[in-house]
């Protein structure tokens, strides 16, 4: 006999069901407002995770998604066990396969919070090995069953592209344009499951968000109904759309694979595996309504830091300034310059070890005496002298082919396919599985910290792994995720060992930013970007991806004219600026205008740490003349309104309240002309490119 077991939390309710044959499967994930979710179906095939083992087959499905999987579907239910934690509601089924695995699958509710985390502990409690190919940390087969409409007549994906200059850019299908027809539904035969369609995407290497990044949404458009979810992997991740039982949707979430991440594990007996995590909600709205609980799940789960309550401001010698050339000669000026403006930190960017050609020289991390006669000590109290913190740019995971060291270490400190250390643009990779990488960098660390008094670091990736490692490895994509996790704890020991420190989590740009990495690390590189006005694309749209005050934006005039600085401190207002930019070549009008824009941001950045990201004209897209994000803060409410096109904008605002007052807070003189009536703000300036930053009180 089944028993459906509920479980609610906040506005969220998850529906199971022990099926007669003992299986667990998930029938709902919904709002609570939907009412009670109805059994679709009592198939061992909607389970709540999906496994691949090797030796085995899908039980009556051909294709590539991953449905109907042998192991997962034979899964008897064991147990279950409720308890509370500081975070919320937790759940723990306990199932196991007539081979001896035994699976635990986590779901952590959160107080407040519209959203589930969601993990499993493999272990193998039989005699024989057993090999994984894909285990999900997520699955969902019951996606936008609300209503009258099957899914595909009312189910749009925003898929989160992403590449090196060009991060954050969101594009919305219906799930037809992605291959998921109607004829699914229409077209009904007799074969559950009917279709080998499926859309995926995700990563295979070390850059976690190289093409997209780790995250998703889905709208159901009958219902009003949006979900949201992300994967917690600094590597390989897979995300699934699909077809399973009476032709629902279903929504998968995975770490790296066999298929598409050269990834399989094999558990000997008594071993155990866990799967990276994913968490996933559900919540009337829109895009808007999604990326607020995404926010606040990324609060609730990061690191407490000082700097994230704080919001540091920070001065960056390298974007559209000193460009990876920093000498003594050069730095001195701009130091008084970035006190003078307000800064709290001073990092110098690349380029500081080396007299010449350094990038495939990194490696040692000893200072250049030609850059720095006076030795880098020197330059690092003078920033302290200025009263502001010094930082320094590292790249700890690499060393450069030419560097000296590196032709001194043995090859089981790198990276390894085919016998051979792998090369990325002309660096080797360190592999942190090994204990004596993980000393060695830590000594670098302490070196930089105790010597020369450094307080924050700028690490930045710009290689990546591919696959990953074949030295003493089940597969290359296993090598990968161990690295990654003996990252996660060589991070983790630092920040016990130096509590006041800083570090932004870069990865050429944005090509690492992901929240298994950003659990840890309080600043986020969002963009290699250089040019202001493309800049506000990512900029709009970057609280989408991490919370606002991890989201480093780049405010770097080079242009000594007034709407060009202004635009430029409107992309960083609203999340945390980096300054940079020719500085030096700016007039007294100019600076005067950066100073403001400062002096603004340290009384908004209290609210900011608090506020929830809105996108009034939806997500920025390369294609928009008009560009708008905001934060809601209590009873205040700042907009950032970008005109990279046009001089004219009507931005749809319906608060639940009559604005209080509407008035431009940057630039202080307004410089537009602007009304709020009806629930919309028009605004009109003389020019284009411009941007304003308004405040609404309600």
């Amino acid at each position: 006999m089944s028993k459906p077991i509920t479980v609610t939390s906040n506005s969220l309710r998850v529906d199971f069901l022990i099926t007669g044959e003992n299986c667990l499967t998930m029938q709902g994930f919904a709002p609570v407002s939907r009412g009670e979710a109805p059994v679709v179906c009592a198939s061992p095939y909607l389970s709540p995770i999906e496994i691949y083992c090797t030796g085995e087959m899908s039980d009556h499905f051909h294709g590539y998604k991953h449905y109907s999987g042998g192991t997962s579907a034979r899964l008897q239910y064991e147990s279950r066990r409720e308890t509370q934690n500081g975070w919320g509601k937790k759940l723990e089924f306990t199932l196991s396969s007539p081979e001896g695995l035994e699976v635990v699958y986590h779901i952590q509710f959160f107080n407040e919070i519209n959203i589930v985390r969601t993990w499993a502990d493999l272990t193998n409690r039989g005699t024989q090995d057993i090999s994984l190919e894909y285990v999900s940390s997520f699955r969902c087969p019951c996606l936008c069953t609300g209503g009258k409409l099957a899914f595909p007549y009312k189910t749009e994906v925003y898929l989160p592209q992403n590449s090196w200059c060009c991060e954050a850019q969101w594009k919305k299908f219906s799930i037809e344009e992605l291959g998921i027809s109607r004829m699914l539904v229409d077209g009904y035969n007799s074969q559950p499951g009917v279709g080998t369609s499926r859309f995926h995407y995700g990563s295979y290497g070390s850059w976690s968000s190289a093409d997209y990044l780790p995250m998703g949404m889905a709208e159901d458009t009958e219902c009003g109904e949006i979900y949201y979810w992300q994967i917690e992997s600094s590597c390989g991740w897979e995300a699934e759309y699909t077809t399973v039982e009476r032709h629902q949707l279903s929504l998968t979430l995975s770490g790296p694979t066999e298929n598409e991440g050269h990834w399989h594990k094999s558990l000997k007996p008594g071993d155990t595996f866990q799967t990276v995590t994913a968490a996933c909600g559900v919540t009337t709205g829109s895009v808007s309504e999604a990326a607020a609980e995404l926010t606040k799940y990324r609060r609730a789960i990061r690191r407490p830091n000082e700097d994230d309550r704080r919001l540091n401001l920070v001065f960056n010698d390298f974007m559209n300034c000193l460009d990876g050339d920093p000498t003594e000669e050069k730095e001195l000026p701009m130091i008084d310059l970035a006190a003078d403006l307000g800064c709290e930190y001073y990092c110098i960017d690349a380029g500081w070890y080396d007299k010449g050609y350094w990038w495939d020289r990194v490696g040692e991390w000893k200072e250049s005496p030609e850059r720095f006669p006076h030795g880098l000590k020197h330059t690092l109290d003078y920033v302290r002298k200025k009263g502001m913190k010094p930082g320094l740019w590292i790249e700890i995971e690499v060393m450069g082919t030419a560097c000296e060291l590196a032709s001194q270490m043995p090859d089981d400190w790198f990276f390894q396919r085919g016998g051979k250390r792998h090369i990325d643009n002309k660096r080797y990779l360190l592999d942190f599985r090994n204990p004596a990488v993980r000393n060695c960098a830590t000594s670098v660390i302490d070196r930089l910290i105790l010597d020369y008094g450094v307080e924050f670091f700028k690490v930045d990736y710009n290689v990546t792994t591919l696959f990953g490692s074949e030295y003493q490895s089940d597969s290359c994509g296993d090598a990968l995720l161990e690295h990654v996790r003996a990252l996660y704890g060589w991070y983790a020991a630092l920040y016990r060992k130096y509590p006041f420190l800083v570090i932004e989590n870069c990865g050429s740009g944005g090509m690492r930013m992901d929240y298994g990495m950003l659990q840890g690390q309080s600043l986020q590189s969002t963009s290699d970007q250089t040019d202001y006005c493309y800049n506000a694309y990512i900029a709009a749209n970057a609280a989408s991806a991490v919370t606002p005050e991890q989201a480093g934006m780049w405010v770097y005039p080079y242009e000594d004219e007034e709407e060009h600085v202004l635009f430029n401190m409107v992309n960083g207002l609203l999340l945390r600026p980096y300054i940079s930019g020719k500085v030096w070549a700016l007039s007294q009008l100019s600076l005067d205008r950066l100073r403001e824009g400062i002096t603004l941001y340290k009384r908004l950045r209290p609210e900011i740490a608090k506020g929830l990201p809105f996108f009034p004209l939806g997500f920025a897209d390369i294609r928009d003349a008009v560009l708008s994000y905001g934060l809601r803060c209590g009873k205040k409410c700042y907009l950032s309104v970008f005109f990279t096109r046009q001089q004219d904008a009507e931005i749809p605002l319906p608060f639940d309240r009559e604005p209080v007052s509407v008035k431009v807070i940057y630039p202080k003189e307004e410089l537009c002309a602007y009304q709020y009536q009806n629930g919309t703000l028009t605004v009109h300036t003389a020019s284009y490119p411009a941007a304003r930053l308004f405040e609404f009180t309600l």
